[in-house]
């Protein structure tokens, strides 16, 4: 384990570079990069890697915490995102920072056995047929062709869905 304090360090300047620590792992875990976060907080990159080298105050589990709270935050804004996306939206960027962050849960290779997907895709197209016909009822054409657009939409899903269980069953 690493080193409470620095060598040499006063127990003020000790004090001092652990509150460094938690401001800097506060803003890494909104902005995910070690650049923004430290200069948020108006510290030196070097700084930041020294703690890592040293492990001072136990930087690197905490680092390890803040890294996870980043992940789970670019979860919920994908979440979001698919509770509230239009048939146009494109999620392309979000997909690419989430295989980046979380590859083994979000990369088309990992090998990530979790039925979550196919379990929300199974209650969405349980919801877009239970609603199908009071929306047709209640919509002009235009909206007719919206919801034409997400069945296409979910079919597809379900398509990739299947491949990457096709995939894992054969590479599994």
């Amino acid at each position: 384990m690493g080193s409470d304090t620095a060598k040499g360090a006063t127990p003020q300047q000790a004090a001092i570079t652990k509150i460094n620590q938690d401001a800097f792992l506060a803003a890494f875990a909104v902005s995910g990069t070690v650049r923004s976060a430290a200069e948020a907080i108006n510290i030196p990159r070097s700084t930041i890697d020294a703690w890592a080298r040293k492990d001072t105050h136990g930087f690197k589990a905490r680092y390890t915490e803040a890294t996870e709270l980043f992940r789970e935050y670019l979860q919920d804004i994908a979440v979001d995102r698919v509770k509230n996306q239009k048939p146009n939206d494109n999620p392309v960027l979000l997909i690419t920072l989430l295989n980046a962050h979380w590859p083994e849960k979000y990369r088309r290779d990992a090998h990530y056995a979790d039925n979550a997907a196919k379990d929300v895709m199974a209650e969405w197209k349980r919801f877009v047929k239970a609603n199908k016909k009071a929306a047709r009822d209640s919509r002009s054409d235009d909206a007719s062709e919206q919801d034409t657009e997400r069945e296409q939409a979910v079919a597809e899903a379900q398509k990739i869905l299947a491949r990457k269980a096709n995939d894992n069953q054969r590479d599994g």
